[in-house]
């Protein structure tokens, strides 16, 4: 065995029994620290930019003294209406996601039903089908979903 393959051996076994150590301290397996580290490279030399999707600025539907409405997929349901939202949560300054409903007044303005929502298997189907339309759930969420599914 020459002198080069030798080195690459020990070097391998050096790196294994380190992610090993870190695994056991961590309480994480080597593919996940592995895939951390290759994200963390991949970010420093700026081949991907995991901030990119909250650094896009939505327009604001509608603004309240609690937050304000970025994104909607509604399902009309007479007389209500059942939505999935982005919102941005003005005392927290994050992006959340809810589940809500509204009814109309006699107006014919939407008044936010301060209950949960309770719609069956297939109006959520179409509602989230509809939120996926609107860009309500990132793209990293998505992925994400997919990937439990």
């Amino acid at each position: 065995m020459d002198e080069k393959t030798r080195l690459n051996l020990s070097l391998s076994q050096d790196i294994d029994d380190a992610l090993t150590n870190l695994a056991d301290k961590t309480k994480m397996s080597k593919n996940s620290l592995i895939n951390l580290a290759l994200s963390k490279l991949l970010v420093e030399f700026g081949v991907i930019d995991l901030h990119k999707e909250t650094q896009e600025k939505s327009e604001v539907l509608k603004s309240t003294e609690y937050c304000d409405l970025l994104k909607q997929g509604r399902l009309e349901l007479d007389p209500f209406i059942c939505t999935i939202e982005r919102i941005t949560v003005k005392a927290l300054g994050e992006d959340e996601i809810r589940f809500a409903y509204y009814k109309k007044n006699k107006n014919n303005n939407e008044r936010l039903i301060l209950r949960p929502l309770d719609i069956n298997e297939n109006e959520l189907l179409m509602l989230f089908a509809d939120a996926v339309n609107k860009n309500v759930f990132t793209p990293d969420f998505q992925r994400k979903l997919k990937a439990i599914l």
